[in-house]
């Protein structure tokens, strides 16, 4: 259970910087908007680990599980690689390396569609880890659920954080995505030590 929550803790870190983000803008996210994410979430993480699952079919068992292990280590390498590079990219990867991009008619308010957007980044950013989840084995039922839950509980704090921090100094997103990597490293280590 430790793991799971901490898995879903790093899957949803993100989460928490692009709230704070919102909240700074004084971008507004409808509950129906929450829903559509979590129910996203939920469908894409579960799609990720049946697929991480499936590996077992072309490994054993013990093969699947330190893949999945050695692919939670290079994801969460990936993500605080990510979170230091200093590339500009281009207008059209913009939203997927800043998230807080996805208000694309800035009406300070997250509508559906955009919603759909928000949710399907968030969820490719849990891709990897998904997938590793699965063929490592790690509570892969109710790992979608505690991921879902937790993003758009992170989302929503940050909201609220940000707008009662609009003057104070506020930790960039690529802070987020560097202390989730830190968290799968941790995560991949106590399943190779224990």
């Amino acid at each position: 259970m430790l793991l799971v929550t901490l898995l879903a803790i790093s899957l949803s870190i993100d989460a928490l910087g692009i709230g704070l983000s919102y909240g700074i803008r004084n971008i507004f996210i409808p509950f129906f908007t929450k829903l559509i994410l979590l129910l996203e979430n939920i469908f894409f993480m579960a799609v990720f680990i049946l697929l991480g699952n499936h590996i077992k079919l072309f490994f054993s068992a013990e093969t699947a599980n330190t893949l999945g292990i050695i692919l939670l280590l290079f994801m969460g390498i990936w993500f605080c690689y990510q979170s230091i590079q200093k590339k500009q990219c281009q207008n059209s990867m913009k939203m997927l390396r800043n998230p807080s991009y996805c208000d694309k008619d800035n009406s300070f308010h997250i509508d559906a569609k955009e919603g759909l957007c928000l949710g399907f980044i968030l969820s490719i950013d849990s891709m990897g880890a998904g997938i590793a989840a699965g063929a490592a084995q790690i509570c892969i039922i109710l790992l979608p659920f505690f991921t879902a839950v937790f993003q758009i509980l992170f989302l929503s704090i940050g909201i609220y954080c940000g707008r009662h921090l609009k003057n104070c100094y506020i930790i960039k997103e690529n802070i987020w995505t560097a202390f989730s990597g830190c968290i799968l490293i941790m995560i991949a280590l106590i399943r190779i030590l224990f």
